[in-house]
């Protein structure tokens, strides 16, 4: 049942770095930094329970998904880990409206003067005062898990757009909009066919080196999650990029087209 008070965003608290943590985010290595690049110009950004991505393409940035609440400092250290300023980004995208996806979009946007866009389905999730949607399927964890949700509720975030299946975006030789529906009804992928790479959100697991449905856990439509994978497998792309898992760098297009071939019905 909805609550009955407002949705109040969060807004993370800022201060300026000391000279010596300035220096140490030019020079930390690799394992260390919060962004890491998975192919030029596309950085997968580690933020509290999943995984947000940078598209830098010369003077504009696109920000796909903001991680659970309180990530938004680790997006803006990363941006500055790159050399860049939340002025510069211009896009932010949600692919699925889950907290973990979601949690840090409120707090971002005191920051960020970016438009934001949603898919249509799940746009008015986000931007209600109502809470979101509890993401279990299974009732009596829906009932366990209610009330950390209620205290991790963001907050009401700004929709700017509502994005629908084949929608173009800027970004590395065009971005397209895959809707994918399954894991929930306004699931959306992204897919960069100039360079070869499709990023899955939820639609996907990998696990254990093997391509999984997403979790029944917090599937809505287990069968509409598989005629999504269907249709992402008629897709050409050599990397693959998850949320929770690490991407799969080659040869990517293949395992999807052999793992949908396995599924069921």
């Amino acid at each position: 049942m909805p609550r009955t008070s407002q949705r109040k965003p969060r807004t993370p608290v800022t201060r300026p770095l000391p000279p010596w943590a300035e220096r140490w985010d030019e020079l930390k290595p690799d394992p260390f930094r919060t962004a890491r690049e998975v192919l030029p110009g596309l950085y997968q950004v580690r933020t509290r329970g999943s995984r947000a991505y940078l598209v830098v393409d010369g003077p504009e940035i696109t920000l796909i998904d903001t991680g659970n609440p309180g990530s938004g400092a680790r997006i803006l250290t990363a941006l500055r880990e790159l050399g860049r300023s939340p002025e510069e980004i211009s896009h932010i995208l949600i692919t699925h409206y889950h907290l973990d996806h979601v949690g840090g979009l409120p707090e971002l946007q005191a920051f960020i003067p970016a438009r934001t866009g949603v898919h249509l389905a799940e746009a008015p999730h986000v931007a209600s005062d109502d809470p979101l949607p509890n993401p279990f399927q299974h009732p009596l964890l829906a009932k366990i898990c209610e009330p950390w949700l209620s205290r991790n509720d963001p907050g009401a975030a700004r929709v700017d757009v509502h994005l629908n299946d084949g929608d173009e975006l800027p970004g590395l030789g065009g971005m397209r909009v895959v809707h994918a529906p399954g894991h929930t009804a306004g699931s959306i992928s992204i897919y960069f066919p100039e360079r070869g790479a499709l990023l899955v959100g939820d639609a996907m697991q990998y696990k254990f080196g093997r391509l999984m449905l997403p979790s029944r856990l917090f599937t809505q439509d287990m069968e509409e999650a598989t005629q999504s994978v269907r249709k992402l497998a008629a897709l050409d792309f050599e990397t693959l990029c998850f949320s929770h898992f690490r991407p799969i760098l080659t040869g990517a297009d293949q395992q999807v087209r052999e793992f949908a071939r396995g599924l069921a019905g």
